[in-house]
């Protein structure tokens, strides 16, 4: 690598063509400098027994599709950029590059969306969500009073005496959550994580919910993931899509969800930008459990939940488990469960 590239965490679009170096990963998102997977990636690579680099590539929300463009023809162009995990960019790359994808997986033709690209060879989109989510919603559905997915132990009150701000919030979530399996779902936010819940249920029915609420403030968002739904051939009866204008719109569906319910932030909120998409008078309560789909940042939906006795979880375990179904795609190894977990062991020691 060149000297201006040597010790940051960060590239720009016009640096990945002239990279020099180990062979390199890209993260793609829209603030990856202060992502934990910077400092438990080299175990990551290790496991799949890779010598990568990993840099992050930071793009606006609302990119335009020649930013995605140069994205690809630098990767493409690099005999050294054995791909990129991509994160909040996973349907405007689709969109902005399906044509230049010299073969895509099944998943990527039902979802519409990318979240791992390889480039060794020739250029090959993944969409690995879903099947990473399938290692995590078990651990979910099948929580009991004793904890979940190895976090430890529950109290009866959890989540209710929370404080501290993001920190208590983040401690509580750590612990896990029990949850019924006859679940009401309320996901806030419809972009490449609510895409892949849908998908997920689809492949394990027992997983699935009674019913689901997806809401957003984009209508040709939910257009999308309406259209995503028809093709995965989900029971259109358990289904509905809401707009919602304002965090208040939020409260109100939260209200009308049936309880025992599961309500997640899938905006990006409390990570990306700033806030909740709720309000501080949404009624949680101990019949609910709130999932934010984010582990790091101010994780105001977390505190929100945790002030009215919410049972909490937080978005670690999906964050691991995206990285290592991106990472076996570009690797070309096969995701299995023991690799799901051995990622999982690497990467605890990092928890926030």
């Amino acid at each position: 690598m060149n000297g201006s590239q040597a010790g940051r965490r960060l590239l720009r679009l016009d640096e990945i063509a002239d990279w020099r170096g180990s062979p390199l990963v890209l993260f793609v998102g829209v603030t990856t400098a202060g992502s934990i997977s910077h400092d438990v990636f080299p175990a990551w690579a290790a496991l799949l027994g890779r010598a990568w680099a990993l840099r992050g590539v930071d793009l606006p929300p609302d990119a335009p599709p020649s930013a995605y463009h140069r994205l690809v023809e630098a990767m493409a162009s690099n005999p050294l950029v054995d791909g990129a995990v991509v994160t909040a960019h996973k349907l405007r790359l689709y969109r902005a590059c399906a044509d230049r994808f010299d073969s895509v997986d099944p998943a990527v033709e039902l979802t519409r969306e990318v979240n791992a690209l390889a480039t060794a060879g020739p250029v090959t989109a993944y969409a690995r969500d879903a099947l990473s989510l399938s290692h995590v919603l078990p651990g979910l559905a099948g929580a009991t009073a004793h904890g979940v997915a190895g976090h430890g132990a529950v109290g009866t009150d959890h989540g209710a005496g929370v404080s501290g701000g993001a920190g208590g919030a983040r401690a509580a979530a750590r612990q896990g959550a029990p949850l019924p399996g006859d679940l009401a779902v309320l996901c806030l936010g419809v972009g490449g994580a609510a895409t892949a819940l849908l998908v997920a249920w689809r492949h394990s029915p027992a997983l699935a919910p009674r019913s689901a609420v997806f809401a957003d403030v984009r209508p040709a968002a939910l257009a999308d993931l309406r259209a995503v739904a028809d093709r995965a051939g989900a029971d259109p009866a358990r289904l509905s899509f809401a707009r919602v204008t304002g965090a208040a719109d939020g409260d109100a569906l939260l209200d009308a969800l049936p309880r025992p319910g599961l309500v997640v932030n899938a905006t990006g909120l409390g990570k990306d930008a700033a806030g909740s998409p709720l309000t501080d008078r949404a009624r949680f309560g101990p019949d609910l459990l709130a999932w934010d789909l984010n582990y790091r940042g101010d994780l105001v939906f977390l505190q929100q939940a945790a002030a009215c006795g919410a049972r909490l979880a937080d978005g670690w375990d999906y964050f691991v488990a995206g990285w290592a179904g991106a990472l076996t795609a570009i690797a070309g190894a096969d995701p299995t469960a023991e690799i799901f977990a051995e990622f999982a062991r690497a990467a605890r020691p990092r928890r926030p």
